[in-house]
């Protein structure tokens, strides 16, 4: 208990005497874990948003004018059969009509005397089916199914959803990567200062025989000190930007959150690591240079 004491009052002296330093290094981390927090919530809202898009892929069978109810019910039950078929719907010539006179009016087709349009079966599929190769798969599977006229899915929209969610995940995961090793070298080189200024106590230390060990745990305390700051001030900052989110003088439509209350404890862990971490390779690169 007396030796935990006399580390952390070393480790409270030792930042107390480096105040620029300590508070550099503070900052340093509350703005990474902020920076962090940001680009998980974007890559988290980027993968919501892409499975909302996904959620309303479908695929829809144009069918001919002359099938029968007979052929009508053989042909959905054959397609559900099909693999990574969820549930399928029916929409009748009159009901393709009205869609059709809601979403562009009654004018466009008021000149013909019949209606043009096809029944067809919107097919949904299971998420894991929502893909170009097994949808074009599933499409080959029913063209060769009687009274089949014609099969739309959006196969280049999704093309293009596919690209750019692999994007936006190697993005991310580099950025988060970039930031996390930016902090932990800003942080280790902020620390060698702290240390530098009290070499002479740890040669003082080293003459004494104090285990390595010994020398090095007040720098690891003051780094759990420095990213426990850093954690605090993060914490507060994205709170604050939350309720700024949330409040009715910002209209925030596509309800985007900096930080949800079940990553708080990765924010913590993230922070006490880059402050300890830091400390710990600063230290080290120190006592290393001191015995060469």
């Amino acid at each position: 208990m007396i030796k935990l004491d006399y580390l952390t009052k070393e480790a409270f002296r030792g930042l107390n005497k480096a105040k620029l330093s300590t508070t550099t290094a503070i900052f340093t981390i509350t703005l990474s874990l902020i920076l962090i927090s940001i680009f998980i919530s974007l890559s988290l809202y980027s993968n919501r948003l892409i499975k909302a898009i996904k959620d309303k892929v479908e695929i829809e069978v144009f069918l001919a004018d002359d099938i029968s109810s007979e052929e009508l019910n053989d042909l959905k039950e054959k397609i559900r059969t099909i693999g990574g078929v969820k549930n399928i719907t029916y929409v009748s010539k009159e009901d393709a009509l009205k869609i059709f006179e809601k979403e562009f009016g009654k004018e466009m087709l008021e000149i013909l005397e019949y209606n043009p349009l096809p029944a067809s079966i919107k097919i949904n599929l299971y998420d894991e089916y929502k893909s170009t190769d097994r949808l074009n798969k599933i499409k080959q599977q029913i063209s060769a199914l009687p009274k089949v006229d014609d099969i739309k899915f959006p196969e280049k929209y999704l093309e293009i959803i596919e690209k750019n969610s692999s994007l936006i995940l190697t993005i991310n995961l580099v950025s988060l990567v970039l930031i996390s090793l930016s902090s932990i070298f800003l942080v280790s080189n902020t620390v060698r200062l702290v240390i530098s200024s009290r070499r002479k106590l740890i040669e003082l230390l080293k003459l004494l025989g104090a285990k390595t060990s010994f020398i090095v745990s007040p720098f690891v305390i003051e780094g759990f000190i420095i990213g426990l700051f850093g954690v605090i001030f993060a914490l507060t900052i994205l709170f604050l930007f939350n309720i700024y989110l949330s409040s009715p003088f910002f209209k925030n439509e596509l309800k985007i959150t900096l930080i949800s209350y079940d990553f708080i404890i990765y924010i913590v862990l993230i922070g006490l690591f880059l402050g300890v971490f830091g400390s710990v390779i600063s230290v080290k690169r120190f006592l290393k240079k001191e015995t060469t």
